[in-house]
């Protein structure tokens, strides 16, 4: 027997359910396969899962059909191709840290929107997505992912309708940037409970205005002299640090650790644990940077990140714009200026106040009486 044409969830293939309900992480979704009526006339119900891709799957081995994960036209397909043109660097020039982020937006993307029809979107699907996720931060950054692949689509002819989220993103209110400024009292409460290989990480970041993931992977091969070369990771333009006194000191305070902590690698990099072993950001330096912040029992939980800013601000305050563009490796001062302000607000100067002698005299020039 033919099923009837369905009206709600059209997406859906013949004899699938699909529920939703309402949790305080969001909306969450599961899948049935809906078998006849039993002699009791109830509806028995198979659970698919909530995944829709492995949900579609199931359905396929209970109806007897193969099923691809995602057709051709689905957003799941485009994808995957935009993945592979990504990770070319050569074709995309993307960076690897932007490529990661990106495959993080997709795992929260992919339950919602990987099965439809790329050319089905609408604008209005993305704001429920907005409004229903528990991250709105997340959500906004994975919405603006996903106008990328409808523009690259777009361009290749994978896609025929108009990028239905042009013009949209600015109505989604939210805070995107981190605004917190630490203090020196805050720098120095977790520095001094600090593990040496965690206090030589902060200084380095201080001293050089470099991302946590740019500074663990400095080696003494970038050291070249007077100054400190390296790509940066996130527009891969390269950077040039002239070397001060400090920096020199902690450079040559790492290079005698080499020996002692037994550090085998080849190309070393200039931190690196006690036991030798590189820095990464999700363990070792997580787990001690942790510590040390529990243990200097601040209020604020700030974060390695947040020191950028805080050396920023304070070159921002002794030197001005242009050297503190040149410590964040900003393209112009305009950037350089924004940023600023995010952190220390619009700089203004105080209005002097007016001679009474003086205001009289401007009423008369223009008319106005006494």
């Amino acid at each position: 027997m033919t099923p009837k044409p369905k009206t709600k969830h059209p997406e859906l293939p013949p004899r699938m359910v699909k529920r939703q309900w309402k949790t305080r992480k969001g909306v969450s979704v599961a899948y049935y396969y809906e078998h006849p009526r039993d002699e009791d006339g109830k509806r028995v119900l198979e659970s698919l899962g909530t995944d829709f891709a492995k949900a579609k799957q199931k359905w396929g081995e209970i109806e007897g059909v193969k099923v691809d994960k995602y057709s051709g036209d689905t957003l799941g397909a485009i994808y995957h191709k935009y993945m592979k043109w990504a990770e070319n660097k050569t074709l995309s020039g993307l960076s690897p840290r932007t490529i990661k982020d990106r495959k993080n937006y997709w795992t929260h993307l992919e339950p919602v929107f990987a099965h439809l029809h790329i050319d089905a979107f609408k604008p209005e699907w993305f704001l429920q997505y907005f409004e229903s996720r528990s991250s709105q931060v997340g959500a906004k950054k994975e919405i603006k992912f996903m106008s990328v692949i409808f523009n690259w689509a777009k361009l290749r002819g994978l896609s025929t309708i108009e990028n239905p989220i042009t013009g949209t993103t600015r109505q989604y209110k939210i805070k995107e940037h981190r605004d917190i400024l630490i203090t020196h009292t805050e720098y120095k409460a977790v520095h001094d409970k600090s593990r040496p290989f965690i206090q030589d990480l902060m200084d380095l970041l201080y001293m050089s205005g470099a991302r946590p993931d740019e500074a663990i992977s400095f080696r003494f091969a970038d050291d070249k002299g007077h100054e400190l070369v390296y790509r940066m990771g996130k527009t891969r333009k390269i950077k040039r640090v002239q070397i001060g006194s400090d920096l020199r000191k902690l450079i040559n305070k790492r290079k005698k650790l080499l020996k002692s902590s037994r550090v085998t690698m080849i190309n070393p990099t200039i931190l690196f644990d006690d036991k030798g072993r590189k820095l990464t950001l999700g363990g070792t330096i997580k787990y001690w940077f942790g510590i040390a912040r529990d243990d200097a029992e601040l209020e604020r939980r700030w974060q390695l990140k947040d020191i950028r800013p805080y050396a920023a601000t304070e070159r921002y305050r002794k030197e001005g714009i242009e050297a503190t563009r040149k410590l964040l490796g900003h393209s112009t001062e305009a950037q350089t200026r924004s940023y600023i302000r995010d952190y220390l607000g619009e700089e203004t100067e105080s209005h002097e106040m007016q001679n009474n002698g003086i205001m009289a005299k401007v009423k008369r020039e223009n008319g106005e009486s006494s």
